[in-house]
Formats: C-alpha cells, sequence, structure tokens
C-alpha cells in the first residue's frame, strides 16, 4: 500500500516464496518532507545542511565530527579536506537548499533497500533508498548552485546517541545547464524519434549521469532511462570505450572523449582529441577546426540541440591543451 510518499510493505510475499526468497518479515513507512513531524523534520534538515556547508566551510574536516561511527570508518579528515577543495576549484558551490527530505520508519530485519513512491506506475513517481535494520532513518536531497550547473547533495542519517550523524554522502552533477535529468532524457526522445543517434545518445548519457545520486539514493527515473538507452542505436563512431577512431580520408583521429557540457548557460558538444607536439596556436587551432569541420559534416543534426563546438587537443605525454570554440546560430 502506498499513501502519499509513505509505503507500508510486509513480508507475506517472502513467506509464501520460502524457497525463493530468506527475506525475514518486515514493516516500513516512508513519509517526505510535510508529511515528517515538523520538529524532527527541522533537526534532520539542520544536521545535513550544517555537514554541507561545513564541507563546503573553511574547515572541511570539521564535518568528521557529524558523521556516524560507520560513516567515519568509510573516510577520514584528510579526504574529506581533499575532496572539498576539489568541489570547491571545480563547482564555486553557492545557495546550499534543502530539496527533499524522506523518513524511513521500520520494524524487522531490512532487506537492504526500501521504496518510497506516490505513484510506481510513473517513472518520477518513486525512490529507493538504503535502509538498515534500525527503527528510524532518513535521507536528505540537498542542491547548490554552480557557474554552469546545479549540484546535489544525497545525504544518509542514522540515530546515534540522541543524535542524527551522517552514514554516507554523494555529490552529483544535477543538471546541465538548466536542464534536469528528467528534461534532457525528454529532449533525448525527441531526438531518438527524429532519428538523430548521435543527438540522442548524448543526451541519454548525460539524463542518466544527472539523475545519479549514488548507490544509497536511486531516483526512479533511472531505471526508465536505462531502459530506453538499451533501445537505442548508438553512432559507432561512439560506441564502445574510448579512445575513439575516427577516419577522416588518410586522417586518424583519436579521441579521448565526447560528451555534453555546459557553459554559461549554454550546451555545446565538447571532443577531446589526442594531437602531436604542435609548433603553435594557430597550428593547433587548425588542427581543430579541421575535425570540427569533419564533425559537422559527419553529424549535421547537433545543432538542432547544441549551440555549438568545443574541440580541445591535448598533447600526447604531456599536459598541454589547447581548446577551440565555435557556435552556430542556428542551435536551439
Amino acid at each position: 500500500m502506498n499513501f502519499l510518499r509513505t509505503g507500508v510493505w510486509f513480508g507475506i510475499f517472502a513467506l509464501s516464496t520460502a524457497g525463493v526468497f530468506a527475506q525475514e518479515p518486515f514493516v516500513f513507512s516512508c513519509g517526505e518532507d510535510t508529511h515528517i513531524d515538523t520538529a524532527k523534520g527541522k533537526v534532520i534538515d539542520s544536521v545535513a545542511t550544517d555537514f554541507v556547508q561545513m564541507l563546503l566551510g573553511s574547515s572541511p574536516s570539521a564535518a568528521f565530527d557529524l558523521m556516524s561511527k560507520a560513516g567515519q570508518a568509510e573516510t577520514t579528515r584528510d579526504q574529506l579536506d581533499g575532496a572539498a577543495i576539489a568541489i570547491l576549484r571545480q563547482f564555486e558551490p553557492t545557495h546550499i537548499t534543502v530539496q527533499h527530505t524522506y523518513l524511513i520508519e521500520l520494524k524487522g530485519k531490512s532487506p537492504g533497500r526500501v521504496v518510497c513512491a506516490t505513484d510506481l506506475s510513473k517513472p518520477d513517481g518513486w525512490e529507493s533508498l538504503s535502509a538498515e535494520s534500525i527503527p528510524e532513518q532518513a535521507h536528505v536531497l540537498l542542491s547548490a548552485d554552480t557557474r554552469n550547473n546545479k549540484l546535489s547533495f544525497a545525504i544518509w542519517l542514522v540515530p546515534e546517541k540522541s543524535e542524527w550523524k551522517v552514514q554516507s554522502f554523494r555529490l552529483n552533477v544535477a543538471t546541465l545547464a538548466d536542464k534536469d535529468s528528467r528534461q534532457l532524457w525528454d529532449l533525448a526522445r525527441a531526438q531518438q524519434a527524429r532519428q538523430h543517434s548521435f543527438n540522442a545518445a548524448l543526451l541519454y548519457a548525460a539524463a542518466e549521469q544527472t539523475a545519479d545520486r549514488g548507490p544509497n539514493f536511486q531516483l526512479g527515473i533511472v531505471q526508465s532511462i536505462s531502459d530506453d538507452m538499451k533501445t537505442i542505436t548508438i553512432p559507432d563512431e561512439i560506441k564502445g570505450q574510448p579512445p575513439f577512431l575516427w577516419k577522416n580520408g588518410d586522417t586518424t583521429y583519436k579521441v579521448m572523449s565526447v560528451r555534453p557540457i555546459a557553459v554559461g548557460g549554454k550546451i555545446y558538444v565538447i571532443i577531446v582529441h589526442e594531437v602531436s607536439e604542435w609548433q603553435s596556436n594557430e597550428q593547433v587551432d587548425n588542427w581543430n577546426r579541421v575535425l570540427m569541420a569533419y564533425f559537422k559534416h559527419r553529424f549535421p543534426e547537433y545543432s538542432d540541440v547544441f549551440v555549438g563546438l568545443v574541440v580541445r587537443a591535448v598533447e600526447r605525454g604531456s599536459n598541454r591543451g589547447f581548446g577551440t570554440v565555435e557556435e552556430v546560430s542556428s542551435a536551439k
């Protein structure tokens, strides 16, 4: 049975099929946001917010003290410091905001995960959350703004000595420019319908990646996106694992990656290719533009979705790189 975001499941099925499942009977409820006791919800949200703010503050290692014993066993203060430096350097997150809070109440032995749902028939109508065999636990989703995207923090909390503590946390890029996973999925499906297989493949991958909240928090939409991806045709140029070898006459490009990228609120395609040592910026810029011309001839439909191309050359055996950008006025 499911009432709002509250689910109550019994172990009847497990008992009647004991030869297949060894799960013991359990009962759980999952309340979301306003369906959580106000005072308790405020405390949970406060701990989750404090943890993220500490992690992104001047002393990231202080967040270690807000973690449970099990959470502390999985990391160190130095690792928190290192992670925070990387996050701040790459994203410069601001405006940390609680998006959703889930409170799980459970009796019996946990099956490992529980489903919180309003409508199991809808891709975005349910979530699968990790749960331990304890009476109460919570999951909190928070967001933060960055220069080009939004970030999502998935925080799992458990009670420990009368206080809520962070059991685990996960950071992920949650949008591409202003488009979230649902919007990217809709774009991918539209491009697939138009037989724009390159666009569809990149957008499906972006939708799946931006929907990722880590192993302890799965959005229902992830399953639907994954099922759709099994049906699409992926162009040979981006099939399998990189590097991809693109042949253009007598020239072979060693392409290290191809993906969408958000810059200044716009979505581009970025192509990274490996090249030999160059003698001047003009020389490597010309190499990039020749690759651009090949790409635009091979996949002219890219401008139906993406505002332009970024081609970045990386020098073989060194850290040197050079990027070339081109926008297209016809892109949406």
